[in-house]
């Protein structure tokens, strides 16, 4: 009796462990399961033995894994249309969920923002740093403000302005998971150019303002005080209206001047000849001119050295050459020289204009080509300058696809220097 009930009671213990460890596989295989988003096979032999309710459990969530992989294939779907719609906009496109999670950030606003390169699934706020654009994200979560503002992105040292506008987006059959769609503009070079137009205009109107201010005050007097007047005070008057209207003519004409090279109608008389040639003519009929204020214009160039082909406009070059020697003229002292040179080299045509007067800081060389740009202020009003000639040459060169710089001389003076690149059949004849 004592072995039947000895045998009875491990029969029971091996049923009970057996069903244990079918569950325990039950479980781990219904774990993978679920962790991978496959079916659950109820028919598998893990299963055999359990009950009715177990395998109900399975078939519901069988069904379960079937709408969540739907639901995710419909969601990328979706995602994949939206990224194929807006792939060819030229903006920055940004899709995020209710959670901030994000779901599309285009190529265009991976450039801009490389933190955002591998970042769908992950974390608004770790791709994109801005405080404001986050509260921006907030307040469009909210319904709060306008969905469209310019905002600035400080993304390293360069700053990205922005226009960022933002639309609320639902995922179909389910309106409570709304999606945020935000398309980022880039309007930094609309900035740059709406302060270099302030800026202008400002400049403009200070260097216009001082001559205009001169002529109104000697006229008033003169209207005024004319019959009681000393003769010689009248003349001095009158002289100082005359100079003055001049400098504001030429003021004017250096407006229009350069107004006219930035605009797109422009068009160049190109000829293509030889450079070295052209300037010593463009020598021999300034040299006079030169002379004529005290000073000494020297050449630095042979007449024999190997011609310079270059496809250039005549009328355009002289006045860069003009302009050039003309402010050289105004820091050289009397009796002092200036030189322009010429020289090929690496397929291009280089020439210079070098005066002799102290120079210009370092810090300020890169500067002098800008519009009413002055080292020293009082200095060049008195020498008559309008600070638009260096700005003039500039676009003129840049017109002629090349390129102007300024150094300071070893002894002393300013050396002025510009590159206009060869004509083709004469840079494959230095190049070889």
């Amino acid at each position: 009796m004592l072995n039947v009930l000895l045998i009875l009671t491990a029969v029971i213990a091996v049923f009970f462990a057996a069903k244990y460890f079918r569950q325990k596989v039950a479980i781990r295989q219904l774990a993978e399961s679920l962790a991978s988003r496959t079916s659950i096979l109820t028919h598998s032999k893990d299963f055999r033995g359990t009950n009715r309710n177990w395998i109900q459990l399975l078939e519901e969530l069988n069904v379960l894994i079937e709408r969540i992989n739907t639901l995710d294939k419909l969601s990328s779907d979706h995602v994949q249309q939206i990224d194929t719609t807006l792939g060819s906009l030229h903006e920055g496109v940004l899709m995020i969920d209710r959670d901030n999670y994000i779901l599309l950030a285009n190529s265009i606003l991976q450039n801009f923002f490389p933190d955002l390169v591998d970042s769908v699934g992950k974390r608004l706020e770790s791709g994109l740093h801005s405080s404001d654009f986050l509260e921006f994200v907030r307040k469009v979560k909210k319904g709060e403000g306008s969905p469209r503002c310019e905002m600035v992105f400080n993304e390293g040292p360069q700053q990205i302005w922005m226009e960022v506008s933002a639309a609320t987006l639902l995922e179909e059959g389910e309106s409570n998971s709304p999606w945020y769609l935000f398309v980022l503009h880039d309007i930094t070079q609309l900035k740059r150019l709406e302060l270099v137009r302030k800026q202008f205009v400002a400049n403009a109107s200070h260097e216009l303002k001082t001559p205009v201010s001169i002529i109104k005050g000697y006229s008033e007097t003169l209207v005024s005080d004319h019959a009681s007047m000393p003769t010689e005070d009248r003349d001095r008057f009158i002289g100082t209206i005359y100079r003055n209207a001049e400098r504001l003519a030429l003021l004017i004409d250096d407006l229009l001047s350069l107004s006219r090279l930035e605009s797109d109608s422009l068009s160049l008389d190109f000829i293509q000849s030889d450079a070295m040639a052209w300037m010593l003519e463009f020598y021999s009929d300034y040299r006079s001119s030169v002379e004529a204020d005290g000073r000494e214009l020297r050449m630095a160039i042979n007449a024999g050295e190997t011609p310079a082909t270059v496809q250039f406009d005549t009328l355009k070059l002289r006045q860069v050459f003009e302009n050039l020697v003309e402010n050289a003229k105004k820091y050289t002292p009397s009796s002092g020289a200036i030189e322009i040179g010429a020289r090929v080299d690496n397929g291009d045509f280089e020439a210079w204009v070098l005066d002799q007067g102290t120079g210009v800081p370092e810090r300020d060389l890169a500067r002098i080509f800008e519009r009413f740009y002055r080292v020293d202020q009082g200095r060049s009003r008195e020498t008559g300058g309008t600070g638009l000639g260096l700005s003039i040459v500039k676009h003129i060169i840049e017109l002629h696809r090349g390129r102007v710089w300024a150094e300071n001389a070893d002894d002393a003076g300013l050396k002025v220097i510009f590159r206009l690149p060869l004509a083709l059949e004469a840079a494959r004849h230095h190049i070889v």
